[in-house]
């Protein structure tokens, strides 16, 4: 068995065809960008999330390679992608002959990633939770022209600033957003996306922390 490296992951042929071939499918009808850069975004939060919370180096990784991995699906079809892309993910694994057990966990985390009903199962996948739907910024927008924008499209671009952190002394994950209110109001903010950061905080549970959501300085949530 080897112990498999994030490294190994980002170079892997399969895994760059399919973050690719994603991000084509979501180009292909204007939707946000779910490319290398998303991919590297989830990895980075999710690695940042359990590093925070004094996990072990070998989880730290893994959650690194779960949050790497986490939308390859979306080369089949966005449509239960977290379900497609758990099995390529095995698949992907166990021809790198990575352990069983941490195979399996990275599996879940993947697979896991999109249950919006559940608390967390896992600490991988509640820290992949963290790197996927943290990710809002001006950067996913393809379409130029503003007219043409949807409201989900227009929340990105309003998006001037994002972070994420954790105060451990009161046992809170914060997510800190700079909205353009000129660009979509708060109101419409909410009706896109308040199912995400509802998943943040029941994500959030699992570490036993709070969520909190700050807009422009105000706290919500």
């Amino acid at each position: 068995m080897a112990n498999v490296t994030l490294k190994e992951i980002v170079n892997n042929t399969y895994v760059k065809a399919y973050i690719a071939a994603a991000d084509c499918n979501f180009a292909a009808v204007g939707y946000k960008e779910h490319g290398a850069r998303h991919a590297r975004f989830a990895s980075d939060t999710a690695m940042g999330i359990l590093s925070s919370l004094g996990y072990s180096s070998r989880d730290i990784e893994l959650a690194g390679i779960a949050g790497y991995i986490h939308d390859i699906g979306n080369a089949i079809n966005m449509e239960e992608h977290s379900l497609s892309g758990a099995v390529m993910t095995k698949r992907i694994l166990e021809s790198m002959r990575m352990e069983p057990k941490e195979t399996m966990a990275v599996v879940n985390a993947v697979g896991a990633h999109e249950d919006k009903e559940m608390i967390p199962n896992s600490h991988l996948t509640a820290a992949v939770i963290f790197g996927d739907k943290s990710d809002v910024h001006q950067a996913r927008v393809r379409i130029e022209k503003f007219s043409e924008l949807d409201t989900h499209s227009k929340v990105n671009l309003a998006c001037e600033k994002s972070q994420l952190g954790i105060v451990s002394e009161s046992k809170v994950i914060f997510l800190k957003l700079r909205i353009d209110d000129k660009i979509i109001s708060i109101g419409e903010y909410f009706e896109i996306f308040l199912e995400r950061m509802l998943h943040l905080k029941k994500a959030a549970k699992y570490f036993d922390h709070s969520f909190v959501l700050y807009i422009n300085d105000k706290k919500f949530l």
